[in-house]
């Protein structure tokens, strides 16, 4: 008993050490960094390391565009990306069925970004979002809105003018598809969801265990999507707020309280209120004439942030009145700020600082952030980067968006922990903390690290356990909309149990049963106390195994059968007595059946014809099949040669030949034709080719003529020679 309790007292140390591990593992930090690498034209930045650095994974990625997107996975690793009409997934190849999604892989000039096309600019923004799906965690929504160029003659050449399409596209990427490269659901790929849709999108979570896709329609409306685990509800919460403004100048975006919305219209920009419960803008007021491109909101969602070509500029929000206080007007940037900020996952804000080239080039843009972006006034400190990420944006660049941010639910950061140990081998059954959750994921911790890998498909609320590691399950509850991990650590008691499946002797041989698990006492069910016993009968066998004070049992059903069959080898009788037949027995042991190919059930049946003969007997789980082949032959072919025949062609006699039987075997045949003189006229080799009655191709004259025949045939290759005389004969046909 004190060996127990001090065995007992080691297993609890364990889990309380690895309890502390799971909280690091599981903890919020760990699982909220699918916004950790951003994506914009070309290049990456990744803030998986401090400060954050290039990320060059985007290089499949070519020309400038506004509407790129990227998603990573909790720990921070690369998904895939997008700009709204390919994919790629993280090794920078374009996912299965991901190339031109939008239009089934015509590759027309359909995008969802922007590019510069003979001297063309266009400021398209929030294009493409990633939404993950509701009750799925590997499941995400691509959602688009497209500009589409079109070539249109102007004088003796022509220039591409772009048009939106005004259609919202949704399309599926499923991560456990090609090996965990992901794949574009083909039966969910460009699906259209609504019309009259500019490219403004924006994505965050809601309150009710939902996502809301928000966007700008081009009739000038506020549309708001509700993303559930039931899908998408294609009926948008409509807001419509004055005075309207251009659907497809800049930015949308949401403050992180989900209080405010602010529109970025180039001109102007406009602030309102924004109900993340229904969906709904209202109290819209404008904040001057800005020239405003791309905007962001302070962590604490009380400061805006508004970049366009007067400068980068900063506001309290906190009233809706009319003017808001500007804080710095153009003293922020050396010359114009038109280029894209957004609030990085560390909180700051990170922005292109732009100045003229002193060479006569244009404009210099340069990494740059402000590091307290809560801090109103200067001390908010904006700087240049210093790292690697300084020449992040170089010339235009710059001028191009970052992606939207991801939206991601609630984490629970308390996981349960159970302690559930395996006994001689028995599964141990892991139940989650919350057994009313939906799409459970099972994972198991490997080896090195903190990282857990999926256990196959298996979305069961209860995972059997059969062997001994640290096992993880995520799953979803409604109430509250949270994601949960549970921590499961599994430990071996002792040996596993186990007998095998249940087993069979199918040729009367007695099969040997055994165990191994040291230092156990042993009790089978013949009253056997070794390790092993010899099962010599049909029955129920079991075991039951006792140590260190935990008992374990197990059983197998065995089976001792003969029923090997042998009908002997294939066997050929003669054609010519067919009174001769072959007798055929199967090998039944008690209780066996047995079914021949002629349906018979007997254990004796008697062969005549030609043809494959096959036993099945079938006893309990045994069975066995043998068979041969009946073959009828000549064994001595009856032979007749004519002595006369009339080569007239009227299709009757014509050709001198022996008439044998059709199914006689022929090993070898030699005809020779001769005249009075001994001179040769013919030979033939072939049973089916006699003499026509010509000589090199000339009709022979009527007469006497000798033949010499060779052949072995028949069963036995009887040899035979004949020597004869034969007449051709001509008649003439008058009519």
């Amino acid at each position: 008993m004190k060996k127990e309790i001090t065995n007992f007292r080691l297993i609890l140390i364990l889990i309380l050490l690895l309890q502390q591990t799971s909280y690091r593992v599981f903890g919020q930090d760990y699982l909220r960094k699918e916004n950790y690498i951003w994506l914009n034209s070309g290049m990456g930045i990744d803030f998986n390391v401090t400060p954050p650095i290039n990320h060059p994974s985007m290089s499949q990625v070519s020309g400038y565009r506004n509407s790129m997107a990227s998603v990573c996975d909790g720990s921070g690793n690369l998904l895939f990306y997008t700009d709204g009409n390919i994919v790629w997934d993280k090794n920078n190849n374009v996912m299965q069925n991901g190339w031109d999604i939008n239009n089934n892989g015509n590759l027309t000039p359909n995008t969802c970004f922007i590019e510069p096309i003979f001297g063309l600019s266009s400021h398209t923004f929030d294009g493409t979002v990633i939404i993950p799906m509701p009750g799925s965690s590997h499941k995400y929504y691509i959602f688009c809105s497209p500009q589409i160029f079109q070539k249109q003659s102007l004088g003796s050449g022509y220039v591409w003018v772009g048009q939106f399409l005004g259609k919202l596209f949704c399309t599926v990427v499923d991560m456990e598809g090609n090996n965990g490269l992901g794949v574009v659901d083909e039966n969910f790929r460009g699906v259209t969801v609504a019309n009259s849709m500019a490219g403004n999108l924006e994505a965050i979570t809601g309150t009710d265990c939902n996502e809301w896709l928000l966007g700008f329609g081009s009739n000038g409306r506020y549309k708001a999507f509700k993303i559930t685990n039931a899908g998408i509800d294609t009926t948008p919460a409509i807001s419509i707020l004055p005075p309207p403004l251009n659907a497809t100048v800049g930015e949308l975006l949401i403050s992180p309280n989900q209080q405010k919305a602010v529109m970025a219209n180039g001109s102007e920009v406009q602030l309102s209120d924004f109900n993340p419960i229904t969906g709904q803008f209202s109290n819209a007021i404008s904040i001057g004439a800005q020239e405003c491109r791309t905007i962001a909101f302070s962590p604490n969602s009380e400061l805006l942030y508004l970049s366009g070509l007067i400068g980068l500029r900063q506001y309290q929000v906190n009233s809706l009145t009319t003017p808001l206080t500007l804080l710095t007007n153009n003293n922020i940037t050396a010359y114009e700020q038109d280029a894209p900020i957004h609030l990085g996952p560390d909180g700051k804000l990170y922005f292109s600082y732009c100045t003229l080239d002193t060479a006569g080039f244009g404009v210099i843009c340069y990494a740059a952030h402000i590091k307290f972006p809560n801090v109103f006034g200067t001390g908010c400190q904006m700087e240049l980067m210093s790292n690697p990420l300084t020449m992040l944006m170089p010339n235009s660049f710059a001028y191009y968006q970052f992606p939207n941010t991801v939206p991601t639910v609630l984490y629970d950061t308390i996981s349960s922990i159970q302690s559930i140990p395996i006994c001689f081998g028995k599964p141990a059954y892991l139940n989650p903390g919350n057994p009313q959750g939906t799409d459970f994921h099972w994972m198991v911790k490997v080896s090195a690290g903190n990282n857990f890998i999926r256990q196959g498909s298996d979305t069961a609320s209860t995972f059997e356990a059969t062997t001994p590691g640290i096992y993880a399950v995520q799953y979803y509850t409604s109430n509250p909309c949270q994601v949960h991990r549970d921590t499961f650590y599994v430990t071996t008691v002792n040996y596993s149990l186990y007998l095998g499946a249940d087993t069979q002797s199918c040729d009367g041989t007695p099969i040997t049963l055994s165990i191994e698990v040291p230092d156990a006492q042993y009790l089978w069910s013949d009253n056997s106390t070794e390790a092993s016993t010899i099962a010599n009968e049909s029955g129920n066998w079991w075991i039951q195994v006792t140590k260190d004070g935990c008992t374990a049992s197990d059983s197998i059903r065995v089976g001792i059968f003969n029923i090997a069959q042998n009908l002997g080898s294939d066997t050929t009788l003669c054609l010519e007595d067919m009174s001769e037949v072959l007798q055929l027995k199967a090998n039944m042991s008690e209780g066996a059946v047995a079914l021949w190919n002629t349906g018979s059930t007997e254990s004796i049946i008697y062969a005549q014809d030609t043809g494959l003969y096959w036993v099945q007997v079938t006893n309990g789980a045994c069975q066995d099949v043998d068979s041969l082949w009946l073959h009828r032959e000549y064994c001595d072919c009856p032979m007749l040669i004519p002595n006369a025949f009339t080569p007239n062609g009227d299709g009757k006699n014509d050709v001198f030949q022996p008439a044998l039987p059709g199914f006689c075997p022929i090993s070898l045949f030699k005809l020779q034709i001769f005249n009075r003189y001994g001179q040769r006229l013919f030979i033939s080799y072939q049973p089916d080719k006699g003499w026509d009655g010509s000589i090199n191709g000339k009709p022979a004259d009527m007469g006497v003529y000798y033949y010499r025949l060779q052949m072995e045939t028949g069963l036995h290759k009887s040899p035979m020679t004949q020597n004869g005389s034969l007449t051709l004969v001509i008649y003439t046909n008058n009519k």
